[in-house]
């Protein structure tokens, strides 16, 4: 077979066993990351030894791991790095520096020396992003507390990556002999790091202009790519880490102000690049390691799930998190993720650590994993509100509300025009994905659905096919637009109003579907809900007298942070 069809065949098997794998894995309730990661060992040069070529093997680990580091920098938007930086010094820099000495204290204890002890507790205090990502769509709308500090925690570890490739080599005692001193190597990778900063604050923007000012899609593309290339060529010439690289061509882009239309271009493919990741570290997985000493094997893994989540579930009594969803939060951060795998072989390759400790450590991040689901079945009782509230909408099991209006979302603009609708006897239903907000609309005697305001059978049965008005009250101004689109294209005869974050998302509300839309206050939502009583039959007089009644009614309103949930921000 020749080079070329060796390349195609495995092309085609990881496609293959990526697009078996997956659903059976959902389905198990495992979730797509933990069937990519089985589908690798089934397909390994330990499992079935379907691929068990050593280089096709490397290569396939290397590059899937330039691309994972690529994407999760794309993640670390400037927007999110701002609201991170306000609670670095607290709870991010607490949960990972904390997790990292009970780690490294059970490692000494084990035996292990000091400098590998230490590359062991930074490594697996690294927990799975995409594990968690896709814990949190499946069970928390965005802009919870839950989700947003759980992305803080997830974004303060991928950001740590850097660091950790940057002076990893330090730990190399055992390499100085033979390739000298690690310094140089560390000089020159910050050296790297300082110039890509200061070009992209002060020269990529004006380049992107230019570029763009051409009106052409594919030169802004070509353009990326050889920023990226680029990236890495300079990385292999200054013989620095080329996962750095990676790292730096992907910051690099999102820093820019035209990072967002990157995001987009390459969100279809974001979930495949992870797939194929974890494939690839999947047939790295060493069974016999496993076989060799399974018991300590085992009762390490719990013992480190044990210890990230006591650490995080007593950090978290100092964040905005309701304290019932703590442990939840917990238990998905409790494992060992796919930057661990990464950071793994980089200590190997650096001889930070022998490869025998990075088989073991690779096994352990593995079975941390693949706990995960299970841990999470145990956690779920506890991290949501039970699950007859959340399908107790207030009608016959499987009815379809008589609705006049749907309102998405229960937040602090929603709950108004709920209840000023309610108040003068207009036939409403609510849909939301927070489950305190959801039970706080069911409390307030509302017909609720519990669920993603996308989804198109949640949409049905609260009456979107008969209503008159759909109100969008979310605070997710991507997925408000989203809903308006979606919305206007199956209903294009329904009035849509939507709340807005400013002016400029107003405007973009209204291009993009709205009939109207408002920016976000108490005073907007009484506004919101006059309009919408004048759409549902009420005479401009009658509309402006039951809202002024409900002003005056409203000193007590639920806008508060207690109430609206999210500490006041918009749902």
């Amino acid at each position: 077979m020749t080079g070329n069809d060796s390349l195609l065949t495995n092309a085609f098997i990881f496609l293959l066993v990526a697009l078996v794998a997956v659903p059976i894995a959902r389905r198990a309730g495992l979730g797509q990351s933990v069937g990519y990661l089985l589908a690798g060992m089934f397909i390994g040069p330990w499992g079935l030894a379907i691929i068990r070529d050593a280089d096709t093997v490397a290569s396939a680990v290397r590059i899937s791991t330039f691309l994972l580091l690529f994407v999760v920098a794309l993640q670390a938007t400037p927007a999110r790095i701002r609201r991170l930086a306000k609670d670095f010094f607290s709870l991010s820099m607490l949960h990972f520096g904390l997790t990292t000495l009970l780690v490294f204290i059970v490692s000494m204890l084990t035996g292990v020396h000091w400098h590998h002890a230490l590359v062991i507790g930074v490594t697996l205090a690294l927990s799975s992003s995409a594990l968690a990502n896709q814990a949190f769509n499946d069970s928390y709308p965005s802009g919870s507390p839950l989700t947003e500090t759980g992305r803080r925690l997830l974004l303060s570890q991928n950001l740590a990556v850097i660091p950790i490739l940057i002076f990893f080599p330090l730990l190399s005692f055992s390499a100085v002999a033979i390739q000298g001193s690690p310094w140089p190597l560390v000089l020159r990778s910050l050296f790297m790091v300082i110039g890509f900063a200061l070009f992209g604050q002060y020269l990529l923007r004006h380049l992107f202009r230019v570029i763009a000012a051409t009106g052409l899609d594919e030169v802004f593309a070509a353009f990326a790519l050889i920023l990226v290339i680029g990236t890495l060529l300079l990385a292999q010439v200054l013989e620095v880490p080329l996962e750095l690289g990676a790292m730096l061509a992907g910051l690099l882009l999102t820093r820019s102000e035209y990072g967002s239309a990157i995001n987009i271009s390459i969100r279809p493919f974001r979930g495949l690049m992870v797939g194929l990741f974890f494939i690839s570290v999947g047939m790295t997985v060493d069974f016999s390691t496993f076989i060799g000493k399974p018991v300590q094997l085992i009762v390490l893994t719990i013992l480190l799930v044990s210890i990230k989540i006591w650490v995080l579930r007593n950090i978290l009594r100092y964040s905005s998190v309701p304290r019932a969803q703590r442990i939840w939060l917990a238990t998905v951060l409790s494992q060992s993720g796919e930057l661990a795998f990464i950071v793994i072989a980089f200590a190997v390759n650096y001889q930070t650590i022998t490869p025998k400790l990075g088989s073991e450590l690779t096994v352990l991040v593995a079975l941390s994993m693949l706990a995960t689901p299970i841990l999470l079945i145990l956690a779920h009782k506890r991290g949501l509100i039970p699950a007859h509230t959340q399908s107790n909408t207030g009608l016959e099991l499987g009815a379809i509300a008589d609705s006049q209006v749907v309102i998405a979302g229960y937040g602090r603009i929603g709950r108004v025009i709920a209840q000023l609708l309610k108040n003068n006897g207009y036939r409403t239903a609510v849909i939301d994905h927070n489950p305190e907000r959801f039970a706080a609309l069911r409390k307030d005697d509302f017909v609720g659905f519990y669920g993603d305001v996308m989804r198109p059978d949640l949409l049905t049965a609260a009456g979107i096919d008969h209503a008159a008005v759909l109100v969008v009250a979310i605070g997710n101004s991507e997925k408000a637009e989203e809903l308006i689109i979606k919305a206007r294209r199956e209903f294009p005869g329904m009035t849509i109003v939507s709340s807005a974050v400013d002016a400029h998302g107003k405007a973009s509300l209204i291009a993009h579907g709205a009939d109207r839309a408002y920016a976000e206050t108490f005073e907007t939502a009484l506004l919101m809900g006059e309009d919408i009583l004048e759409l549902v039959g009420a005479s401009p007089l009658d509309a402006q007298s039951m809202t002024e009644a409900f002003r005056d009614a409203s000193d007590d309103v639920a806008i508060t942070d207690s109430e609206a949930t999210g500490r006041g921000r918009p749902a």
